[in-house]
């Protein structure tokens, strides 16, 4: 974790589940979602181990309108021993921060066998390895119930555990006023994580529209004054060297890469309305990757 890293203002969960008031299916699935992120941060065995990112974070911490309900993590620790336990520490989890919040209106449990990858046999060794889940859940007295108990219900909030990667500048944030802490990725380590994956799009075979839009969000939002440049150039170098990705100046401006991140843009704007062009989002990426501190330990 760093030190220099200023501590965000509380996660406020209640006012971000509260915009969705009036829109009965967010609004359940953003009180889900804070059931799940308290239930990682009152449990021993996920406190200090699972450090929230992705389109949530950025949503709930830095205000981002793109609309998702997936839930992204990186674990430390080992793979396999994680996987085993996961189940049962998440639904004792999930229990009891529903009692916490007051949500005793929803049921939630894991539902199935969360998913191994890149296969079972080679999730406790593989270099990049992840586990995806889904929590179901119901309103208590609904039909809904009788698919909860069966493992067949149709309401569910994924999940992905990502393991073996770098993190250079994590937070604790707290979650609602004088509620439990809960590790998130600092706008360093995001951006240096949306970088990689746009470089990853090409190897991986991959069509990544969001990531220019992100960075060019964050960028936007936090300024000159928000953004460590050191220690998002370290990320970046940990990052990439993790999943074998060649980084250098001139990568960002890879026709194919370009080409990959522009086929599904358009699409963002069914998340968030209004949508900039990719050009005045790449340039400002642009700006900023160039801006890096390359000498730094570069690989």
């Amino acid at each position: 974790m760093s030190d220099t890293a200023a501590e965000p203002p509380p996660l406020d969960l209640r006012a971000w589940v509260a915009e969705m008031q009036g829109t009965p299916t967010t609004h359940a699935q953003r009180q889900i979602i804070a059931i799940i992120l308290n239930a990682v941060a009152m449990v021993d065995a996920f406190r200090g181990s699972l450090v929230l990112k992705g389109g949530t974070l950025m949503a709930i911490a830095h205000g981002s309108r793109r609309q998702t309900i997936d839930l992204d993590f990186t674990a430390r620790g080992a793979p396999e021993h994680f996987a085993q336990t996961f189940v049962t520490e998440m639904n004792r989890g999930l229990d009891r921060a529903r009692a916490r919040l007051g949500y005793a209106q929803w049921r939630c449990r894991v539902q199935g066998t969360p998913r191994r990858k890149p296969r079972p046999q080679n999730f406790a060794t593989a270099d990049g390895p992840a586990l995806e889940a889904r929590i179901a859940y119901a309103r208590t007295g609904s039909r809904d119930i009788t698919h909860l108990e069966a493992g067949t219900c149709t309401h569910v909030i994924p999940i992905e555990v990502s393991f073996r990667e770098p993190l250079i500048d994590t937070i604790d944030a707290r979650l609602l006023a004088g509620g439990p802490i809960l590790q998130v990725y600092s706008v360093n380590e995001l951006l240096a994580e949306k970088f990689r994956a746009y470089l990853q799009q090409a190897l991986r075979d991959r069509v990544r529209r969001q990531d220019i839009y992100d960075i060019a969000f964050l960028l936007e939002a936090h300024g000159e004054t928000g953004i460590d440049r050191q220690l998002v150039m370290r990320a970046l170098v940990e990052k990439c060297r993790a999943r074998g990705v060649v980084l250098a100046p001139d990568g960002l401006d890879d026709p194919e890469l370009q080409r990959r991140a522009k086929l599904e843009w358009p699409q963002i704007a069914l998340e968030i309305g209004e949508l900039p062009s990719f050009d005045s989002c790449f340039a400002i990426a642009r700006r900023f990757w160039r801006s890096l501190p390359w000498l730094l330990d570069g690989p």
